[in-house]
């Protein structure tokens, strides 16, 4: 029998495609483009220029020699021969314009804009930006992470402008996720003042943005995002408990104001509603504001209730939102309720709120704090948690696998988080990237490593 030396580029296209798929699609087309003629076609199959993601490339070393030489071929000797075939693009702030300059994306249909420095945003998103020139009508899928922390009046009137040129400018927008780092408060509404006229969108049916309150999300219910499904609102607030110290009617008279659709309502299907810090107001105002999401498929809630005289179980949720939507087929919760005070009546176990939530069919697992004080903390969530944070978890903690969190805060003033607290955190959120703690207690039992 002959031996025979079977080489890559005698492989049939198909299996070569297979191999390849496995690479990421930068890297294919980088290290096969301009080899020969059949990898040449290979690696401009549509399969690796529909979406290309050009994040691998580091921000840390953009001022690099190597990477500008890298960029500099991939914008001259790549992008012209795929620029047809682009769909989604994936990049880096830094990067885009010199990217977006390099050819012509006829068919680029969803950008996703990475660690954007609000100092970069005019020359991107403002009115004569040769980017809004380029793309206003093409774009249909927009996603921008703004890595800037929103600590001052001038910046956050600069992301308000940014918010408000997306939804003017760009006209055929249909997903819209606007990420601002969470770690950090708004110091005022970003809507209030904006007409519904400059501020609207009649082509949006996802959107995902972080604001300051809850009134910030009423205004975009108002009806001038006239197709909206989806919507993800991350505020800071449900009201302000500053200023509801301060004057409470009139923060009841703003929100008093604030008209919202009934016909926007009615289209949503999807709700989500994270909020930072707790609220005493779940009851007057949440509860009314999700009865109204009639047609709602799926819901997801996540906030700190206080002000109550008893823990949000399962049959509350059931008898109060749940069973007012007809159409709900998934729920997704993380709930705390804090500083309830204990009664001499019946004290609910942690057993007896999961059991209320359980019996109506939501998987759950619940644990219950016990304050100095008489107070008492009940915490209930989803299982499996699908969520991308969990905050304020505290020593009762019982532990579970959630492999989707990726910020996680700790939070008790009442007890140490020890060693072992830790090695649970760790078993317990194997994919964490940003963990947050809070708590005055001095460990009793200290390890050196």
């Amino acid at each position: 029998m002959n031996n025979s030396i079977v080489r890559i580029v005698d492989l049939p296209d198909e299996i070569l495609v297979t191999i390849f798929k496995k690479l990421h699609h930068f890297d294919v087309l980088y290290s096969l483009v301009g080899v020969n003629k059949k990898l040449d076609n290979v690696a401009c199959d549509v399969t690796f220029t529909r979406s290309i993601d050009l994040t691998t490339i580091s921000l840390d070393k953009a001022d690099d020699s190597r990477i500008n030489a890298i960029l500099d071929r991939f914008c001259i000797e790549i992008l012209p021969r795929i620029q047809k075939r682009m769909e989604c693009l994936t990049i880096q702030a830094c990067f885009l314009q010199r990217v977006y300059h390099a050819s012509d994306y006829v068919n680029l249909r969803s950008i996703t804009i990475v660690n954007l420095e609000l100092k970069m945003a005019p020359d991107i998103f403002f009115k004569k930006s040769s980017f809004i020139h380029a793309f206003k009508d093409q774009i249909t899928h927009l996603s921008v992470k703004i890595s800037d922390e929103i600590r001052n009046e001038l910046r956050l009137k600069l992301l308000t402008d940014i918010y408000n040129c997306i939804f003017a400018l760009i006209t055929n927008l249909k997903y819209l996720d606007l990420g601002v780092k969470d770690n950090y408060f708004f110091q005022r509404s970003l809507l209030s003042g904006l007409s519904s006229t400059t501020f609207s969108s009649s082509s949006i049916v996802h959107l995902n943005i972080k604001m300051n309150n809850f009134d910030d999300c009423r205004y975009l219910l108002d009806g001038r995002l006239t197709q909206l499904h989806t919507f993800i609102a991350n505020i800071d607030y449900i009201y302000d408990p500053v200023l509801m110290r301060i004057n409470p009617s009139k923060i009841k008279k703003i929100s008093s104001n604030i008209k919202i659709n009934t016909s926007t309502l009615l289209k949503l299907k999807c709700f989500s509603l994270y909020a930072y810090l707790p609220t005493n107001e779940f009851d007057n105002e949440v509860v009314p504001f999700l009865c109204r999401m009639s047609h709602l498929e799926k819901l997801t809630i996540s906030l700190g209730v206080r002000g109550r005289t008893s823990f949000i179980d399962g049959i509350h949720l059931d008898n109060c939102i749940l069973s007012r939507l007809p159409h709900l087929h998934t729920f997704v919760f993380n709930i705390i309720t804090d500083f309830v005070g204990s009664t001499e009546h019946f004290e609910p176990s942690a057993d007896h709120i999961r059991r209320t939530f359980i019996q109506r069919g939501h998987h759950a697992d619940c644990y219950i704090d016990y304050h100095h004080i008489n107070m008492r903390r009940c915490h209930v969530y989803s299982v499996p948690l699908n969520m991308e944070r969990m905050r304020h978890i505290s020593h009762g903690f019982p532990g579970g696998t959630f492999i989707n969190v990726r910020i996680l805060s700790l939070l008790d003033d009442s007890h140490s988080f020890e060693h072992n607290f830790f090695a649970q955190i760790s078993r317990s959120f194997p994919l964490l990237s940003r963990l947050v703690v809070r708590n005055t207690t001095p460990q009793k039992e200290k390890r050196s490593h």
